[in-house]
């Protein structure tokens, strides 16, 4: 008999592991039937993760301008949020940060868009040119008392 040498048996090892790794995958294929199913889904919620990223960006890229590319990239978009909510001194606890960071910034673009006359939290009147659908003259007190009227009917 002849002596093998080790790349030989190295190779053979080698072979033997990508054929048990073929085994392995096959049986779980047999488990799993609908892993194609689950690879999409895997797929659609990376995809809005990202697409939340990007919007949690888009609205406060100074809060992440220390991050570089690659530890954006591995961040969740709940880590995101909770690293913006950080930085404006909020506590999500055990809430869920995308959803305070939301209210946060729907906050924000109402006191904008609905800035009442006279108010200067955020530098001046807005009122003027408005499509109609925003609070229109009058002091605070009258638009909510007519905002109220209109619903309860009086």
């Amino acid at each position: 008999m002849t002596t093998k040498s080790a790349a030989y048996w190295e190779g053979r090892n080698a072979e033997a592991a990508r054929i048990a790794f073929r085994e392995r995958a096959r049986s779980a294929l047999d488990a799993h039937p609908n892993l194609s199913d689950l690879a999409s889904e895997v797929a659609k919620q990376l995809g809005r993760d990202n697409a939340i990223k990007q919007r949690i960006f888009a609205r406060s890229p100074g809060v992440f301008s220390a991050m570089d590319a690659e530890e954006f990239g591995r961040a969740s978009s709940v880590e995101l949020a909770a690293r913006e909510l950080k930085e404006l001194g909020i506590e999500p606890g055990d809430n869920d940060p995308l959803a305070i960071l939301d209210a946060h910034h729907a906050g924000r673009q109402f006191a904008r868009d609905y800035l009442i006359p006279g108010n200067t939290l955020t530098g001046g009147n807005r009122i003027a040119g408005n499509n109609g659908n925003k609070l229109i003259g009058g002091s605070a007190s009258d638009s909510a008392d007519s905002f109220v009227d209109k619903y309860l009917g009086s």
